[in-house]
């Protein structure tokens, strides 16, 4: 029941995100072509720092509020309190950012590129309202996820996201409301739902800032805003780093492979919306056995992420040569890399556990940090000698230390009885498929060698499912 329940959330959030992408990809040219080039490169300016921002609204208190919403010390009383004291300083915070955001906005357009003459002040009032914005209704999806309640976070999701998205297209296409229409639609809607995302959240929604629990979440929660920091450098110092060493072509061979390699985060992102109000929740309900619940999970998922990881890269060569030009070939072993780099990316969701239930949030900044640096000085080694396969890896590489270190410090602050022979063993069966990945790598599609891909992914599937222990899901 325990893991019917979480794959039907983990393919409901799935879903939704989808449906939220691919309504993105398909406006995303009809945006671009009614707007100049310039006007949209402003538009995604402003929207990269109201989402860069929302960091610093967020405090990490959402992690705060799902760490301690389902915690067996916590009573049905609390919980309102808690998500109450956690919005009212989201909102604060939020008010205060947002109003500094309307005077600083504007020099950071006129340092960047000198284009804040085209960004007048109602859109830079509108990037300012987005950043506070954007957070509340994250906060408030977030509390719906604990409530167990994915259709409620699904229809505030498309009321507050999607909504915005079609009526800026609309303006724009209809009335030519240019970059500040597209930016005050998103903003405007996102106000409007507001009162429908806290009448979803009524239940734990009272007018109320304990002082206790206020010290307690943001104690938990701004070490977050280091560490979240450091994963935006860790996404996004590859691509600078390849056009400084490489060349820009370098780049546009990474960036497809990465766009490809998301069908794999994609997977991973579902679970994540799913698991972390569960792992919670079985704590509280199973205080004996949770243990063993999150170490059997942290197996299931691998296999899962192996299967879907190792299906792409091992037909990367195919897919690449079916669907881009020639110019893309070379895309292929980094697209290979970077999938099984979300396969580590995601057993992060499990391997950091128990670093957060011992409440010790700080070692989550330092070890992002170390990877973020780690990853700097592979990419001044690997890129010179590989370019854009030299990026991959670097990445590859940084992922699975900052896992393995999250595993590390889980097993120091709250052990978890993991079947250490199970886990090397599916990391072998996963190196298995990434070397064959690589050695049978091909641009055109071949018989034989299709064969003997997918008979190696087949034996390996049926080998890692052999080594999962089910029954300790059947109490739950």
């Amino acid at each position: 029941m325990f893991l019917r329940k979480l794959a039907r959330d983990s393919v409901i959030y799935g879903g939704g995100d989808f449906l939220l992408k691919l309504l993105a990809f398909f406006t995303f040219p009809l945006l671009a072509s009614a707007l100049s080039t310039e006007g949209f490169g402003v538009m995604e300016l402003g929207l990269t720092i109201a989402t860069l921002g929302a960091v610093f609204v967020r405090c990490g208190l959402n992690n705060a509020v799902q760490r301690y919403y389902w915690d067996a010390g916590v009573s049905e009383a609390e919980r309102s309190v808690l998500v109450s004291t956690g919005f009212w300083l989201t909102f604060g915070v939020g008010v205060v950012c947002g109003v500094c955001a309307f005077f600083i906005v504007p020099l950071i357009f006129k340092a960047s590129t000198g284009g804040v003459e085209q960004l007048g002040s109602m859109g830079v009032l509108a990037i300012a309202a987005l950043l506070p914005l954007l957070q509340w209704s994250q906060y408030l999806q977030d509390v719906l996820r604990l409530h167990f309640a994915p259709w409620k976070f699904l229809g505030y999701t498309f009321t507050s996201r999607a909504l915005g998205s079609l009526i800026a297209l609309f303006l724009v296409l209809h009335f030519g409301a240019g970059v500040e229409g597209v930016l005050l639609a998103q903003a405007s809607t996102l106000l409007l739902a507001l009162p429908l995302g806290i009448w979803l959240v009524k239940k734990d929604f009272v007018v109320n800032l304990d002082r206790p629990w206020a010290g307690r979440l943001l104690a938990f929660g701004t070490p977050f805003i280091f560490t979240e920091v450091a994963y935006w450098l860790f996404a996004s110092i590859d691509r600078w780093m390849l056009a400084a060493m490489a060349g820009v072509s370098e780049v546009g061979i990474y960036s497809v492979a990465f766009r490809f390699s998301t069908l794999a985060v994609f997977v991973a992102t579902a679970f994540g919306m799913a698991w972390s109000p569960y792992a919670v929740k079985v704590r509280a309900d199973h205080p004996q056995s949770h243990r063993q619940v999150y170490a059997e999970v942290l197996l299931i998922l691998l296999v899962v992420m192996l299967c879907v990881a190792g299906s792409i890269a091992l037909f990367a060569g195919e897919f690449i040569g079916a669907i881009m030009s020639p110019d893309y070939a070379a895309a292929t072993i980094p697209l290979t890399v970077l999938c099984f780099t979300a396969v580590f990316q995601a057993t992060q969701q499990v391997t950091a556990i128990g670093i957060s239930l011992a409440n010790r949030t700080k070692i989550f900044a330092g070890l992002a940090w170390a990877a973020a640096i780690l990853n700097v000085a592979l990419n001044f080694w690997l890129i010179p000698w590989f370019g854009a396969t030299g990026a991959a890896t670097a990445t590859l590489i940084s992922c699975m230390l900052l896992s393995g270190g999250f595993l590390l410090f889980t097993q120091r602050l709250y052990p978890l009885p993991i079947s250490w022979i199970r886990l090397l063993w599916l990391c072998l069966l996963g190196a298995v498929v990434f070397f064959s990945s690589i050695h049978w790598l091909s641009q055109e599609f071949d018989l034989a060698a299709s064969a003997v891909k997918l008979c190696i992914a087949l034996v390996c599937v049926v080998l890692a499912m052999l080594s999962l222990n089910f029954r300790v899901f059947r109490s739950l």
